[in-house]
């Protein structure tokens, strides 16, 4: 029997779970009505961007090693959604892209004068407005489902903004 992390990076918690899994491990979600123990966060904006830094290249590293979770994970965890679960995870620096085509598509059109969003007459502006509304309702819904008040679901869409800039 072995004991320990596997330290093949700086994400040793996400790279012992991926292999545990790839072994055939289950996991389970837990979530008890009252915490089972109380972590420690960092308590300001630079320590929280150099230890997100610092996680997403331990991500980084796993994703080009061989160890990658779309080609070494795939053929040998038992279901594709714990596949896919975990290449969530792993590739999760890779929401920076459309935050920087959210930020970047805008102006440009502005300045070449393309209409981006749909006009308010335009009968597919109620599309628009309804997947606008569904996606941040659902999110807030899920705060409060939580004991949450809509304080954090701000901050948190702050920190969502900042951590993929």
């Amino acid at each position: 029997m072995q004991i320990g992390f596997r330290y093949l990076s700086v994400v040793e918690d996400f790279f012992t779970s991926f292999m545990l899994q790839c072994k055939g491990w289950t996991s389970v979600y837990i979530n008890p009505p009252k915490p089972s123990f109380l972590g420690s966060a960092t308590t300001n904006l630079s320590d929280y961007l150099v230890q997100h830094t610092r996680w997403y290249t331990g991500l980084v590293d796993i994703v080009l090693s061989k160890y990658s979770p779309l080609i070494y994970g795939a053929p040998r965890m038992s279901s594709i959604l714990q596949c896919m679960y975990i290449s969530h995870i792993a590739y999760y620096f890779l929401n920076f892209f459309p935050l920087w085509c959210l930020a970047i598509i805008p102006q440009l059109c502005l300045l070449q004068g393309i209409p981006l969003y749909p006009e308010i007459s335009n009968p597919f502006f109620l599309v628009f407005v309804f997947v606008f509304l569904s996606s941040n309702l659902k999110d807030i819904q899920e705060v409060l489902a939580d004991g949450f008040s809509i304080r954090p679901w701000i901050y948190d869409q702050r920190m969502w903004m900042i951590r993929h800039i």
